[in-house]
């Protein structure tokens, strides 16, 4: 077997592995088992092995997906770095990568030892979602270094790149918005869907208004990543195939995020759904930072990175 083979038979393991930390993420604040294990941390209630209760077993398995997330993100990471040498991109994604996987970690350990604030509990997705990003990019810079450098004719245009990067940063302010309508337990203050509480523009206040800016934030994404879309399908069809088709995968994934929502709303908070919500922005976002990452490039750039 090859090494360049090995190298992305390891990036796809990290990005799956990865994956799965997010939906346990998910799942631990879902079903409320984030003190699972008490306070104690690494260990559980005092001992290695926990109780057979579905919230410690829930804590438990999450602390150990991401423990080995950790140590195949790292292991990935320095295969990287040593294979494409010298390469700004994998040094950059490599670090960014292991960093916000540590700080995540850390974040994570501290809210189960220090009672923290809901808006700082917000943040441990936020955090997450970022190593994912990292690890996600690195990967597909693994998997389609051979490929990418045809499908990059010319420079995306300096006001496109910027419009690109504002969506993905106003992004992130969404996720961290149904990060906090899941701590304050908010994800009901809006009971049916789209309306809220039967009206358009409901009273601002409490679960309610919480909920509901988070609508308007995710509504107002939808028409950002629409703008994208139609802009790249006009003017980059031919020259950026890159972006023009990344910018397809977020145009559908942002209409299956927002459905997704009504069906959390609609089935009132079954796992399930509360689950794929959060699987689809953790691809959503993926894509985006993606589309960053991309929007830098250039015909010039390209062959001097090979």
């Amino acid at each position: 077997m090859t090494k360049d083979r090995i190298i992305k038979y390891a990036a796809i393991a990290a990005t799956v592995v990865m994956f799965l930390t997010m939906i346990a993420g998910s799942l631990v604040t879902k079903t409320n088992s984030g003190l699972g294990c008490g306070n104690d941390w690494p260990l559980c209630n005092g001992k290695w092995v926990p109780e057979y209760t579905l919230q410690s077993i829930i804590e438990y398995t999450h602390r150990m997906v991401t423990g080995l997330a950790g140590i195949v993100v790292i292991v990935f990471s320095i295969m990287a770095w040593l294979r494409y040498r010298g390469n700004k991109e994998v040094r950059a994604l490599a670090c960014f990568g292991i960093f916000f996987i540590v700080l995540e970690s850390m974040l994570g350990a501290s809210a189960v030892i220090w009672p923290q604030s809901d808006p700082v509990l917000a943040l441990h997705f936020g955090f997450s979602l970022l190593a994912y990003s990292g690890v996600f990019l690195l990967t597909l810079f693994v998997l389609q270094r051979e490929k990418i450098s045809g499908v990059i004719k010319g420079k995306v245009p300096g006001g496109f790149r910027n419009y690109i990067w504002f969506v993905t940063v106003f992004a992130y302010g969404v996720v961290y918005l149904g990060a906090y309508v899941r701590h304050t337990g908010s994800s009901m203050g809006c009971s049916d869907w789209p309306l809220c509480q039967g009206k358009l523009i409901p009273e601002l206040s409490g679960q309610t208004g919480i909920q509901f800016v988070h609508r308007l934030g995710a509504a107002l994404l939808f028409v950002l990543i629409t703008i994208l879309l139609i802009y790249a399908v006009r003017y980059l069809k031919e020259q950026r195939r890159d972006i023009y088709r990344a910018a397809i995968f977020a145009f559908s994934l942002i209409i299956v995020q927002v459905l997704s929502g009504g069906w959390v709303v609609k089935s009132h908070l079954v796992l399930y759904a509360t689950m794929f919500h959060s699987a689809v922005i953790t691809c959503l976002f993926g894509v985006l930072c993606y589309l960053c990452v991309q929007s830098l490039k250039g015909s010039v750039e390209q062959k001097v990175n090979q």
